[in-house]
């Protein structure tokens, strides 16, 4: 699911659900009373039996969880180019094939080399990675040895519109930075969800000359995922992709120190500081806090292992559009079809993580969706491509390598509609749209759902801000609008029973063996699923006018400023 940056891709992912947005006023309005044809009531069965096939063959076992770059997420790519030519659809990978191949770099590190040293005058405290602090592999290096003096620098943003200029106050050329980790709670969930981003902080602190970046561990984080978690994924591998030339992509590669602390750790960190680490973190929950230097530095050693062998893929399959003016231009439906692979230690029962909410449900209802398409009796007058994109349990990489390196010659894409995951346990009223508040897409989906006695619905945790920790996230950095869709937590009785059973998945299930087809005995309401996903994709495909990007939108400013922009409703 989402990455989701990588301390772990994982935990990407799980920001990712615990995340959301916030509606333009009147999005959310609710239709008309809505009564079930036969013609609907044929679809919504048909869209059942088709993803409960697809999810059985996904979710088996004999995949070993889809991890990315292993057997078993090849054979689930073979599988879904195998559907797509059923289909009749076009191949739109690489030549003439339906899959495009996404070269990997595995980065594992060894554990045995960790040194992490923080350092005042003749004292030094050292820490082991897995407890207070958490060091991963790198993704350019080898082999990382330096000591270097670290300063703190706020949020580590740099946005004078929201009163932050993180970097003025400090000098932190060759130095380490330290932020907090995650979003800032006072800034609106959009821009908190940009600004908090691991990979943005990284690209600001390389800017103003760093060297290295520290995130420091806040409530916040813990309340989302417990560090000790994060133990976990030592022994994983991080990954990126390899471009066509041998470029190896890191989002700031000038960052050479990277590491996440926490508790004693940021108490040694800020020995003797202008504030303490407790004080700098209360202060930061509720606004912008100056920088100062620190009176410490912090030496990091380490050695990681490359393997440049690895491929991911992505399964790309077109539906040519029926309107000669409007065929050029593609709307992208994506759904990731990796997991994270065999997930516990020899010894431990079921080891088999098979993700079939995560995201074997998205990329079946994906699948569906294509097949509602090509038996329509009309083509829709944009072009389509599904893309089921791989690796994304890594960081995003199939998604990211395609918006990069796109297979569609000179056609234009001019939306992405994307689905990670969902809990169809229940009849449900309402729809989650993250990014709905970005563009016109939002309002395309409300036109799309009411017929079905739908309402677009506010997401549970807009603080977490959603918006970048999925696929859609890959689009949006190329300036394209898009839309991020989930059930709602709300019955057709108005009450809202998702919370309860996504906080029960989240403890049981998330990334666990448990995630497997036995939580699904019912199909019908992930056919309602799915014909919210097909209604939106026809919507923006049939619409007259291209979606825009809101004139206030944040996205829009930052990756599309030059694009025709829309008065938001």
């Amino acid at each position: 699911m989402v990455v989701c940056q990588r301390i772990s891709a994982s935990i990407a992912c799980l920001a990712m659900l615990l995340s959301g947005c916030e509606l333009r006023p009147g999005a959310n309005q609710t239709a008309e009373p809505f009564e079930l044809s036969t013609v609907d009531m044929t679809h919504r069965l048909e869209s059942a039996d088709t993803i409960k096939a697809h999810m059985a063959f996904l979710a088996d076992d004999l995949l070993e969880g889809r991890a990315a770059g292993s057997r078993g997420e090849a054979l689930s790519a073979l599988y879904v180019a195998s559907t797509y030519e059923q289909l009749g659809l076009d191949p739109r990978g690489e030549g003439d094939a339906f899959i495009q191949p996404v070269p990997l770099r595995s980065a594992k590190l060894d554990l045995e080399s960790v040194a992490f040293r923080i350092l005042k005058g003749n004292q030094t405290d050292t820490f082991v990675n897995g407890e207070d602090i958490f060091v991963s592999g790198s993704l350019s290096e080898t082999s990382i040895h330096a000591t270097v003096p670290a300063v703190f620098v706020g949020h580590g943003i740099t946005a004078p519109e929201y009163g932050l200029a993180d970097y003025d106050s400090v000098d932190v050329r060759g130095k380490l930075v330290v932020v907090f980790g995650g979003p800032p709670a006072f800034l609106p969930s959009a821009e908190a969800a940009h600004f908090g981003s691991t990979a943005v902080k990284q690209k600001l602190a390389a800017e103003a000359g760093a060297i290295g970046l520290i995130r420091l561990w806040t409530p916040a984080n813990e309340a989302q995922i417990s560090f000790d978690l994060l133990k976990n994924y030592l022994s994983g591998a991080s990954m990126t992709w390899i471009g066509p030339q041998g470029e190896v992509k890191d989002s700031a590669p000038e960052i050479k120190l990277r590491a996440t602390i926490r508790g004693p750790a940021a108490d040694a960190l800020f020995a003797n500081a202008k504030m303490s680490a407790a004080e700098v973190i209360e202060a930061g929950e509720t606004g912008p806090v100056k920088g100062f230097p620190l009176t410490t530095s912090v030496f990091l050693a380490l050695t990681t292992q490359h393997d440049d062998g690895l491929v991911s893929g992505n399964v790309a399959g077109f539906l040519s559009g029926s309107d000669p003016l409007l065929k050029d231009e593609v709307v992208v439906v994506t759904a990731h079809y990796d997991h994270v692979g065999i997930c516990k230690p020899e010894g431990e029962g079921d080891r088999i993580c098979n993700g079939a909410l995560d995201n074997a449900l998205g990329t079946a209802a994906m699948m569906d969706v294509a097949r509602r398409f090509t038996v329509a009796s009309e083509r829709p007058r944009r072009s389509v491509l599904f893309l089921a994109v791989g690796a994304e349990e890594k960081g995003l990489l199939g998604s990211d390598y395609f918006a990069t390196y796109p297979t569609l010659g000179e056609k234009s894409i001019v939306a992405n509609i994307n689905m990670d995951g969902g809990f169809p346990f229940y009849d449900f009223s309402d729809v989650i749209a993250f990014g709905a508040e970005q563009s016109t897409l939002g309002e395309m989906l409300a036109k799309a759902v009411g017929p079905m006695g739908l309402k677009v619905g506010p997401a549970p945790f807009p603080q977490q801000g959603i918006f970048t920790r999925s696929d859609q996230y890959s689009f949006v950095k190329k300036g394209i609008p898009a839309l991020f869709l989930y059930n709602g937590f709300t019955n057709l009785a108005g009450e809202n029973v998702g919370l309860g059973i996504w906080n029960r998945l989240l403890q049981t299930s998330y990334h666990q063996p448990s995630d497997d087809l036995s939580l699904l005995e019912d199909y019908s309401f992930a056919g309602k699923y799915a014909e919210v996903f097909y209604r939106v994709v026809r919507e923006v495909a049939n619409a007259d006018t291209r979606p825009q990007w809101y004139k206030d939108s944040l996205f829009g400013a930052i990756y599309a400023p030059r694009s025709e922009k829309a008065d938001a409703p």
